[in-house]
This record gives structure tokens, sequence and C-alpha cells, in this order.
């Protein structure tokens, strides 16, 4: 019979009730409209190569014009220094900033760059030989453009400011606002279709340019939410809606979605119980990224150590998985990605830790020569509780693809746990190949008895994984 094997992950509050994973893998649905069954399965998520190497924290990754059509150059700040890469990632050192590590915020006008870090603001021209501070800038401000304003929040209060028009390099200590529906601090900003989106810490408010005499950005009619952001990193854009990690008076942790200006809920109760094991998420970082028509919302929360990541364009309400790095002691670890761009149709990502920016795709089966681990488990349902016996559980994946290497022919293994996913049996291996055995099964036999069963499939082969289903043959016992 067919088990419930296509899903996200949902590993409850209680094991009882669910206690699916599905880390490094995510599912996709069949996309059919000639009323047959719904069917779909699971693929692996990128690997990473390194395009460049520098050193410390990969801080912010911006792409924007040359100037020439169709050219484009890539910012990165590693550590404290800001270069500038060509479409060949040749690197041109353009200075340093006065701090070493945390998150940039990056915008441009199409002829300057601003670059916003915990101590200030720096600017630079996109074609120029060195970045110099900005006067009078904030500091720790998400940086966002409109209307060839640069726009950014000021983390006191509800205020926000933008630059001069044109000029991403003087700000006017008057051409500030305040966000006054709700008396909170405006903590992130992001402009969505030409409308500004201040993120107070309960509240959020959509400004627009009117281009009013004394200062151009108003409130929009309309434009108020009861519902605030709770990691100033967050916010991100796609699929024409603004995503970001909430707030507001009762509670934290639910990740929202806009459906016009209301929040709709997208986490899961299962997602929202794992993030909130946080005693602080307010250093969650997100960012958007669509890969062969997959729209995903990376979610990191640095001090859990979890990267959780949200497919927009996976059924009606999208499906949430998990993304690890696995280290060499085994263990799992949050991302290697700090942050994303797109460039010459890579998209890129930058090392949180080591310097590396990676191009990050789904034709790499590795971590820049480490092993990812992958792994999906699933319950066996049995309505009232009856024991059921495994006579053979088969994993209906790919076999026999790729190329030949020197790590050995792909292997996935089997487990089983009877008491909902607390404890479980010894890791049984079967092969998926060799390259070329393309009709080679996966299958393990003599899988014994038990109730609240809960099975466990996983790799860690540098080869495409694509599991569609799996079999189980047994019976329901009368007890």
């Amino acid at each position: 019979m067919k088990t419930a094997f296509l899903g996200q992950a949902y590993a409850s509050r209680s094991p009882i009730l669910a206690s699916q994973t599905a880390i490094n893998i995510f599912p996709e649905v069949i996309e059919t409209s000639n009323g047959k069954q719904v069917v779909g399965g699971f693929y692996g998520t990128p690997g990473l190569q390194s395009v460049f190497h520098g050193n410390g924290e990969v801080r912010g990754l911006w792409v924007s014009p040359t100037g020439t059509p169709g050219q484009y150059y890539l910012f990165a700040v590693i550590g404290s220094t800001v270069y500038r890469f060509d479409q060949l990632y040749h690197a041109t050192n353009l200075g340093t900033l006065p701090n070493i590590s945390g998150r940039v915020s990056m915008v441009d006008n199409g002829s300057q760059l601003a670059i916003a870090h915990q101590d200030g603001m720096h600017y630079v021209a996109l074609t120029g030989a060195a970045i110099a501070p900005v006067a009078a800038a904030p500091k720790g401000a998400i940086l966002s453009a409109i209307d060839n304003y640069g726009l950014f929040s000021e983390n006191v209060g509800g205020e926000f400011g933008i630059t001069a028009l044109g000029d991403l390099s003087t700000i006017d200590a008057l051409d500030v606002a305040t966000a006054e529906g709700w008396p909170d601090d405006c903590v992130s900003c992001l402009a969505d279709h030409r409308e500004a989106w201040l993120f107070g810490t309960e509240t959020i408010e959509i400004w627009s340019d009117t281009g009013a005499s004394f200062f151009p950005f108003e409130r929009v009619p309309g434009g108020f939410m009861e519902q605030g952001c709770a990691a100033k990193w967050s916010p991100a854009k796609i699929d024409n809606s603004v995503f970001w990690l909430g707030r507001d008076r009762n509670g934290r942790g639910v990740v929202y979605r806009a459906n016009a200006y209301v929040p709709q809920r997208i986490s899961t109760h299962a997602v929202e119980y794992a993030i909130n094991q946080g005693v602080d998420i307010s250093d969650a970082i997100g960012f958007a990224y669509q890969e062969e028509g997959h729209l995903f919302y990376f979610l990191t929360f640095p001090r859990l150590d979890q990267t959780w990541v949200h497919d927009v364009a996976t059924g009606p309400q999208g499906a949430w998985h998990q993304r690890a790095y696995k280290d060499a002691q085994g263990l799992l670890h949050r991302h290697r990605a700090n942050c994303h761009a797109y460039f010459y149709g890579d998209h890129l990502v930058g090392d949180y830790a080591n310097g590396n920016i990676y191009r990050m795709s789904l034709n790499l089966y590795d971590d820049n020569g480490d092993e990812i681990y992958r792994e999906r488990a699933w319950e066996v349902d049995e309505d009232e509780n009856r024991r059921i016996r495994v006579d053979r559980v088969e994993l209906l994946a790919l076999a026999g693809d790729g190329q030949a290497s020197t790590y050995g022919d792909p292997k996935v293994f089997f487990q089983k746990s009877n008491d909902s996913g607390r404890t479980w049996s010894y890791e049984r291996f079967q092969t998926l190949g060799p390259v070329g055995a393309r009709k080679v099964r996966a299958a393990w036999r003599r899988g014994g008895m038990g109730r609240n069963l809960v099975f466990r499939v996983g790799t860690t082969m540098r080869q495409r994984v694509s599991w569609v289903g799996a079999n189980l043959s047994g019976e329901v016992l009368a007890v």
C-alpha cells in the first residue's frame, strides 16, 4: 500500500500527532489539469560552489547596473572590506567599513550605491574607486529606494527618513517623518510596488510618494496593519507580495505574507513551535529567490542555528522544509547562506562565517565539497492504533543517475520508529546504483511490528535526489 510520503516538514509539539521532517529536500507537485490524482515527490535542495573567497562574514550582496545595457556589477561586503565584481568575479577593493561583522543593508539609485551598517552609512559611485561616509546617517538602518529617493529606517521611535533626490550621499536632518499610527519603533523598511512599507515592532504602515511640498511621502489611506515585525532583517518580497516574521502586543513568532494590506499567516503550528524555542528571534534573516518556478522565502535563525524555507509555489498554502549544513562531526547547523543576489543567471549566497561567496544551484550536489545530509520522516497511520507488521518497505526513487565518482554507488538508508519518532532503529542501507542501473529498487524487508510507526529515509549521496513515494507491504494485526 502507499504511505503518506509526500508532504512538508511538520514536527509538532506532540510527536504522536505529527513527526514529519523534510531536511534538504523540498516537495514538488506535478501540475496537471486532467483530473488525475495529485502526485509529486521530493527533490534535493541546491548545492554550493565557491566563486570567491574573502575573510570573515559575508555581510551583504547587491547587484546593480553598470550603465551599459545588459551589464551588471556585484557588490559585496566581506568582513570590513567592500568589493565590486565584474561578470568573471574579478574583484575591486573599494575600501573598508569601520566594523567587521553584522549584516549590512544596500541599495542603489542607478549611479550610486549606499551601504548602511551599525555605525552609520557609506556610499560609492557604481563605477567609483572608493567608498566614503555619509554625514548625519543613522546607525543600524535598513535601506530601500523609491522614485530615486533612498529610504531608511531611523530606529528611533517611529521615525524614518529619505536621502536627497537622486543623491544617496546626502541626508538632510529635516527629511524625516514619523509613522504615527501607533507609538512603536520603526525597525525596518521595504519598497514594494512603489510603496514604502514601514515595519514597526507592533504595527506596519504603508506610505507612498505623493510629492507633498514639506515631505514627499504620506501614509496610504487604509495602509495600516496591526501586526509588527519581530526581526528587522526578515522582510523580503516575492510572488508580488511581502513576507516577514511577525510580532504584536499579543505574541511573536508567526510568519506572514501580505494579502494586499492584510497579514496572512503562512507558518504552521509546527514551524511556530520550532521558532519559539528561541529566547531571542530578533536576529532572524530573511531573503527570497526563485528557481525553476519555485518561489522560496528563506528564513534563518542564527541563535537557534536553524533555517526554515517556505516554498510559495507548492500547493495553495505553500510548504515548509528545512535546510541545514552538516559539519565534520555529523551535526546539523543553519544553512551557510547569510545573504543572496541573482547575478548573470547565478543564484549567489554569502557564507556567514568563512568569507565564501557561493553559486547555489540545483545542479550541484554537495556544499562546496562537503556532503549534504537529506532526510524525510513520515507517519504510518492506523486509525485504531493497532499494531502493523512491516514485511517490506520500498522507496520509489530515481536510480542509476548521475556520473561515476570516487564516492561509490549512491545509497539511501531506512529507519523505523515504534514511538512516534522519539527513538529509532539502526540505519539499514540500500544502493541506488551503480550509474546506468536504472531499474535498481531500494527495498527493506523484515521491519518487525509496532504501533505509532514513523519511517525515515535519508542519504548523503552526491547525485540528483528524486524521491516520489514509499510503499509498504505488511498487515494490520487484530490488536
